[in-house]
């Protein structure tokens, strides 16, 4: 009975060792899943750009709303190409909402686009775009699509994107953008994507300069490359900032937390355009790149 009641005690000890030892284990094992930080920042830096760039042009198209709006005969590049425009009533009712809303595409094919994007990426594809009043009042909407858009290879679609103005000032133009079912895809892989944010937009530099910036708070969420779900949000005491030349965010933090992981803390740096970024968790900091 003495023998039975030591071997039971033997194997306790052994037993409680092992899930001690595995528990110990499992307290300092790094934290280093990288991949939705990477598929965030490279849905996200493309996204950024679509609405500044649309505005871009949009500032030089009659029908717009645009404070600057005006139609320029042949269409240029610094234009949207009014699609019904024989149809179109851009008379306001009392919601200040057009009767008829405009549509517009702008192609990104032609050589002498490059001016909406100096960021070295190579685009292709259109945007559909519809704007329900005049941008420069609050309340007013654009609705893009984005068709067969491509970005440095990597393809670009959604269900849709409706931006709608917040305000406007001599030097920015706020918005609300929602993204709905993003998805970024390549020949390899698929990245899913949607988010709710606040976007401003300096079309001369914040808080003035010769390079245009966009800053960006808010969430957002996804399914990365392989599977695995995150969730985002963007504080906005530290708004993701992303140069108009530069291809990548350069600059802010937000909280990312992949499905099955602690919320990591990602560092896009101090303003310099670079793919390096950083994230934290659990004490310990990760360099990735954005790419």
């Amino acid at each position: 009975m003495k023998k039975a009641y030591k071997i039971v005690l033997v194997l306790s000890c052994v037993t409680s060792l092992f899930f001690v030892g595995c528990h110990k284990k499992e307290t300092v094992e790094v934290d280093n899943e990288t991949q939705s930080s990477v598929d965030n920042a490279v849905a996200d830096q493309e996204y950024m750009m679509i609405v500044p760039a649309t505005n871009g042009h949009a500032i030089n198209t009659k029908g717009t709303g645009s404070n600057n709006g005006r139609l320029m005969s042949p269409p240029a590049c610094d234009t949207l190409t009014w699609l019904n425009r024989t149809t179109a009533d851009t008379t306001l009712n009392a919601n200040n909402k057009y009767l008829v809303p405009p549509v517009y595409e702008l192609n990104l094919l032609p050589v002498a686009c490059p001016a909406s994007f100096t960021d070295g990426k190579v685009r292709t594809g259109k945007w559909n775009i519809r704007i329900t009043g005049p941008l420069k009042l609050v309340g007013s909407q654009m609705i893009l699509k984005l068709i067969n858009h491509k970005a440095s290879g990597i393809g670009y679609s959604c269900d849709s994107m409706v931006v709608t103005t917040l305000a406007t000032t001599s030097i920015s133009s706020t918005f609300n953008i929602k993204l709905i079912n993003g998805v970024c895809s390549s020949p390899n892989w698929t990245i899913k994507y949607s988010f709710d944010r606040t976007f401003t937009n300096y079309g001369k530099g914040n808080p003035s300069g010769t390079d245009p910036v966009v800053e960006v708070f808010g969430t957002a969420n996804g399914v990365n490359r392989v599977g695995k779900a995150f969730s985002v949000n963007i504080p906005q005491a530290s708004p993701l900032i992303k140069h108009k030349q530069c291809q990548y965010i350069d600059k802010g933090i937000l909280e990312l937390t992949p499905e099955g992981f602690k919320t990591r803390t990602v560092d896009f740096g101090n303003g310099t355009c670079d793919d390096d970024a950083t994230f934290t968790v659990n004490g310990s900091t990760v360099a990735f790149k954005l790419k």
